[in-house]
């Protein structure tokens, strides 16, 4: 698990994040150590270790402290499809920085063989953000202003693609793909299930 903010001085905690940053940015994030870490930041290995049990569980505060809390939340301003789109374009300016796209990287990569960084992503970002997406997203479908599917499946289409150009295509992603992915998923309109014929 990572570290709470309540359980060590913001200093320490705010030189530890900033080190691990640095250093990721300077040499890459399969290059840097736990050791490195303390030794930037002035903290005792010990220490850093009670704090984090993995540089995976350091980076994943990097990553939302730093970079990503402001993009990943759907925001609400009453208009749902400029929401989605200042939403998406959000991961479209996070995935442009080449620092960010680094640290992303870096971090889901960890987690393919760190079951428990894997847990903490699941657990303490990705659900409860998917759950208050999900509260908007159908409030929207009632509305009339979004297609009438699973809120889950919309959610991943919007979604799902500028993960797939930063982790696996490389493909750029753009404002402009950003607002064109929105116009298309909004685009769908799922069949009706086609009734059965009268039975003769």
């Amino acid at each position: 698990m990572t570290a709470t903010r309540t359980d060590r001085g913001p200093r320490s905690r705010d030189a530890i994040l900033q080190a691990a940053s640095d250093l990721c940015r300077e040499q890459g994030y399969a290059a840097v150590t736990m050791e490195a870490i303390a030794t930037r930041a002035r903290v005792g290995k010990p220490t850093l270790y009670r704090w984090w049990p993995s540089k995976g569980a350091v980076f994943l505060d990097v990553v939302l402290d730093k970079l990503v809390e402001p993009a990943i939340e759907l925001p609400d301003t009453g208009d749902m499809v400029r929401d989605l789109r200042t939403w998406i374009r959000g991961f479209a300016d996070l995935f442009t920085d080449p620092h960010a796209r680094q640290l992303l990287v870096g971090l889901l990569g960890a987690a393919q063989t760190d079951t428990e960084l894997a847990t903490v992503l699941r657990e303490k970002v990705q659900r409860p953000l998917q759950a208050g997406n999900r509260q908007r997203i159908i409030a929207a479908q009632e509305a009339g202003e979004l297609p009438a599917m699973d809120p889950t499946l919309l959610e991943e289409l919007l979604i799902s693609p500028p993960w797939y150009r930063l982790l696996v295509s490389g493909e750029p992603v753009t404002r402009e793909y950003a607002d064109q992915l929105v116009d298309a998923v909004l685009s769908v309109r799922p069949q009706q299930p086609t009734a059965a014929p009268p039975q003769k």
